[in-house]
């Protein structure tokens, strides 16, 4: 809603379900001179990630701005279609494809801007667990051992590398990529959370600091503005603004977002070269 009181002409991607639906119609009926489309796809899904592109491009030639907002948050191992551990897939390996697939649309765009929300949790912190994330290459699907917490982390982590790489392998390209914690929000991320952690995390929103869905929006859609330099960073709401901050040690080797692009492309079965 905040992009289209902008008047901006906004492409929704969700999965096809009521909440999809709800989405498009309320931004249609609230008046604004905004256009939105929607093209139903799920992000655990390569095929239905693909499918999108393939709709988007022939409705559109360019993308002035890529929002990677999607979030899931799956305490029990739980199997996509194409055989990977859900957090791994929705939060990072989705967004990696589709933003690779965008590219073009991006190129074509004057001054185009990637954003994805990740999360500072990745450093270590208390309630999310106390060690920093890592990427477990050895069982990067949790196969061997599946705990939700690392899972959780490791996918956030790769979503961090993945915009630290991204900013190296296309900085020639006029797109600037970024990554963003918008702090605490009441969202219902947290919906398939056993009840008690539910319980936590619900005392935690109504704690000061907490911030409603459309206030991290603004903040988040702050970061596309062009005049803004945000290429290669990571960003954080801190003290009521945000701010330029570090992320965790493992997150600036390029050696580890390297390998991670690497084996993010055999997962996904296509090669993203650098652009020259």
């Amino acid at each position: 809603m905040k992009l289209a009181n902008k008047g901006a002409k906004l492409v929704l991607l969700s999965r096809d379900n009521q909440r999809g639906h709800v989405a498009r119609k309320e931004i249609a009926d609230a008046g604004v001179d905004a256009q939105v489309d929607w093209i139903p796809a799920d992000l655990s899904s390569l095929e239905s990630v693909r499918s999108f592109v393939r709709a988007f491009r022939k409705r559109y030639a360019h993308l002035d701005a890529l929002f990677n907002c999607a979030g899931a948050l799956l305490p029990k191992r739980q199997m996509t279609a194409d055989g990977l551990e859900g957090n791994f897939a929705v939060n990072y390996l989705g967004p990696f494809l589709l933003t690779n697939l965008l590219l073009e649309p991006l190129k074509t765009a004057s001054a185009s801007r990637v954003v994805t929300v990740s999360g500072r949790a990745h450093k270590g912190s208390w309630p999310e667990g106390l060690h920093p994330a890592t990427i477990d290459f050895e069982d990067l699907q949790g196969l061997a051992e599946f705990r939700f917490v690392k899972a959780a982390k490791q996918a956030v982590l790769a979503k961090i590398l993945m915009t630290y790489e991204m900013a190296r392998r296309w900085q020639n390209t006029g797109i600037e990529v970024c990554t963003f914690c918008p702090g605490l929000t009441r969202t219902d991320l947290i919906s398939s959370m056993p009840w008690i952690l539910r319980s936590l995390v619900k005392v935690r929103f109504a704690l000061p600091g907490a911030k409603h869905p459309d206030q991290a929006a603004e903040q988040i859609i702050s970061l596309a503005n062009p005049n803004r330099e945000v290429n290669g960073k990571y960003f954080e709401f801190t003290k009521k603004r945000i701010v330029k901050a570090k992320s965790s040690l493992e997150s600036y080797d390029p050696n580890i977002a390297s390998r991670l692009w690497v084996v993010s492309e055999e997962l996904v079965g296509q090669k993203f070269a650098a652009v020259p």
